[in-house]
């Protein structure tokens, strides 16, 4: 089926999607001031050593407002993406840090959680604040891939191209576009079909159900007319009954008639 394609061609190009790839972004601003242990631990590739005393040092005084960015993105190197993202849940509600990073990055450990509704919500995040970033487009269309909204994971790959349009990955991601339009086109025929039997389904219960109400009726007057027939025939009966006790002669034999119009012997 066409959907296995696609998502064979989103893991071979979906290597963007872990934290490191803002690394650049991350130490745009370490040289200007002094790096502290743990981040030294963190530029060493050293990130369970970094963590504690990063986590230390945001509860000093004065914390460097990049080092959430920096705390997020080790605990995500060592695979703990419950805690980097409430790292950069952190460094969102504090003043100074670097809001479209953090989201970007949220955005990415909520992939790895399979969570993929947060993630297009912190990708939109990251986007509202640079619509120029292209790699929350890229990102946010695979997590839409992935809850099979189409539309929008179509329209975030094409902006995508529209934002990199020499990206070395470009032949991909154009052929997973095509893939994708057959998808939905094939989505939309299921759909119709699914529509088209319903429609059937409902236009054979409503004739099933008027035969039904039919029979119910040609039977009610049946009972009807029986009802009626008996209730004639029972009429009937007493009305022959009671002109049989009407009659003058009565019989006492064969041949013996009483006859209550002669005058009686007794004086």
């Amino acid at each position: 089926m066409l959907i296995y394609e696609i998502i064979a061609y989103m893991k071979c190009f979906y290597k963007r999607t872990a934290v490191f790839i803002l690394l650049h972004f991350v130490f745009s601003g370490i040289f200007a001031e002094e790096i502290s242990q743990g981040l030294k631990f963190f530029m060493q590739n050293e990130p369970k050593k970094a963590i504690p005393l990063m986590e230390k040092e945001l509860n000093g005084a004065n914390p460097s407002p990049d080092l959430y960015n920096y705390l997020g993105i080790a605990y995500s190197q060592t695979g703990d993406f419950e805690n980097a993202v409430n790292a950069f849940n952190r460094g969102i509600s504090v003043i100074g840090t670097n809001k479209k990073i953090l989201y970007y990055n949220q955005g990415n450990a909520y992939y790895k959680l399979q969570n993929y509704t947060k993630a297009c919500d912190c990708y939109s995040m990251t986007i509202a604040a640079d619509p120029a970033f292209s790699e929350p487009y890229l990102n946010r269309a695979n997590a839409y891939l992935k809850l099979n909204r189409l539309d929008e994971c179509i329209s975030d790959y094409e902006k995508y191209l529209e934002i990199c349009p020499n990206d070395p990955q470009e032949e991909q991601i154009r052929k997973l576009l095509e893939l994708l339009l057959k998808e939905k086109d094939f989505q939309a025929a299921g759909k119709k079909r699914k529509e088209e039997e319903a429609l059937r389904l409902m236009e054979e219960e409503e004739r099933l159900n008027k035969a039904r109400q039919e029979q119910e009726r040609l039977a009610a007057q049946k009972r009807a007319e029986e009802e009626e027939r008996r209730r004639r025939l029972l009429e009937d009966v007493a009305n022959s009954l009671k002109q049989s006790s009407d009659t003058v002669n009565m019989s006492a034999g064969a041949e013996d008639v009483l006859n209550y119009d002669d005058e009686s012997e007794i004086d």
